[in-house]
C-alpha cells in the first residue's frame, strides 16, 4: 500500500470514528499485553488472524493482497513457523480468515473479499481442513481444498471481515468502504447441496452499521461476543445465545480501549472466548507485534 494510499485511510477512518462517537459507549475495562514482535520478512501485511486449534499456543496468520495462496503458522511470540500453501488455489487479495465446525472437525475459511477498486464480479471462500504441524516442517500444501464464490445483491464491495456463527455456521460479511458499512449473511457453509457448485452464491444483505472502514470482525467460540474493528477503534457487542447475530449488532455496543497500530488489519478472539488478539501490517517498515487483550465486562 503506498504512503498516500494509507494517509488516505487513516483519514477516513478518523471520520468514521468520529461518526461512531455518537452511537458508542466506552467499555469499562481492558488489559493489553504484548506477546511479539513480528519479524519474519514474509509477513509484512498481515490481514487476518485466529488461534490454532490443532496446534495450541499458535496461530494462524495470512497476507492481503501481493501474496500467493499462503496461511502461515506462528507461534505465540510471533515467530513463523511454517508457511501452508492452497494447492489449486489463486490469490488475488486474501483479507479474513476464520473458523466453521464442519462434520464435527474444524475447518478454516479464508475469504479472498478485497476489492479496492469495487470492480469484482464475485468473492472467493475457500475452506479446508486445519493442518497439524509437525515439528521441524517448514513449507507444507493443503490439498483439500473447497472454493465457494458469492456476489453481493447491490453490486461490487471491498471488504476485510467476516466471521462464521459458531451456533448457526451463519457466515457474516461486512464491508469496508461504504459510510455505514453493509452486513451481509450466507448459508452456503450450512447447505450440504450448494458444496461443489459452479454457481456463485447470492449474498444477502440484513443491515448497515454506523461504523466506517472496518479491517477486521470476529465472533467468540461460544457465540456470545462480537467484535468489530477499524484502524482506530474496536467496537465490542454482547449477543444472547437466543438472539441472531444480526439481531444483536442492531443493539448498542461498546467501544474498547485501544492503542492503534500501523495499521490493524486482524482480530481475533481466543478459544477461551474472554480474551482476544490483534496484529498489523508493517506499511513504510514499521513494527507490528501480536497484542494479547484481557476482555472485562
Amino acid at each position: 500500500m503506498s504512503r498516500i494510499h494509507w494517509r488516505l485511510c487513516l483519514i477516513l477512518s478518523l471520520i468514521g470514528f468520529s461518526v461512531s462517537l455518537m452511537h458508542a459507549q466506552v467499555h469499562p475495562d481492558s488489559i493489553r499485553q504484548t506477546l511479539g514482535k513480528v519479524r519474519h520478512p514474509a509477513l509484512q501485511e498481515l490481514s487476518g488472524m485466529v488461534p490454532s486449534v490443532a496446534n495450541p499456543h499458535c496461530f494462524w496468520v495470512h497476507n492481503d493482497s501481493g501474496d500467493e495462496a499462503n496461511i502461515y503458522l506462528i507461534d505465540s511470540v510471533a515467530n513463523l513457523l511454517c508457511t501452508y500453501g492452497l494447492e489449486g488455489v489463486s490469490a488475488r487479495d486474501f483479507e479474513e480468515i476464520a473458523w466453521v465446525v464442519k462434520d464435527g472437525k474444524y475447518h478454516l475459511v479464508v475469504g479472498d473479499i478485497g476489492d479496492n477498486r469495487g470492480k469484482r464480479k464475485q468473492v472467493v471462500f475457500h475452506l479446508f481442513p486445519e493442518p497439524v504441524w509437525q515439528k521441524g516442517d517448514l513449507k507444507e500444501q493443503i490439498t483439500q481444498v473447497s472454493s465457494f464464490s458469492a456476489v453481493y445483491p447491490d453490486g461490487p464491495r471491498d471488504a476485510e471481515a467476516f466471521f462464521v456463527d459458531p451456533l448457526t455456521n451463519q457466515l457474516i460479511l461486512i464491508s469496508k468502504r461504504d459510510f455505514h458499512v453493509h452486513v451481509y449473511s450466507a448459508n452456503f457453509l450450512q447447505d450440504a447441496h450448494y458444496a461443489g457448485s459452479n454457481k456463485p452464491y447470492l449474498l444477502k444483505k440484513e443491515a448497515e452499521l454506523p461504523l466506517f472502514f472496518v479491517t477486521a470482525a470476529d465472533i467468540s467460540p461460544n457465540g456470545q461476543d462480537i467484535l468489530i474493528r477499524n484502524l482506530t477503534n474496536i467496537y465490542h457487542w454482547r449477543r444472547d445465545p437466543s438472539q441472531s447475530v444480526i439481531s444483536a449488532l442492531q443493539k448498542a455496543y461498546t467501544e474498547i480501549p485501544y492503542a492503534p497500530e500501523p495499521q490493524g488489519e486482524a482480530i481475533a478472539f481466543d478459544r477461551n472466548s474472554r480474551s482476544f488478539y490483534t496484529i498489523s501490517e508493517r506499511p513504510l517498515g514499521l513494527d507490528s507485534y501480536l497484542y494479547q487483550y484481557q476482555l472485562i465486562n
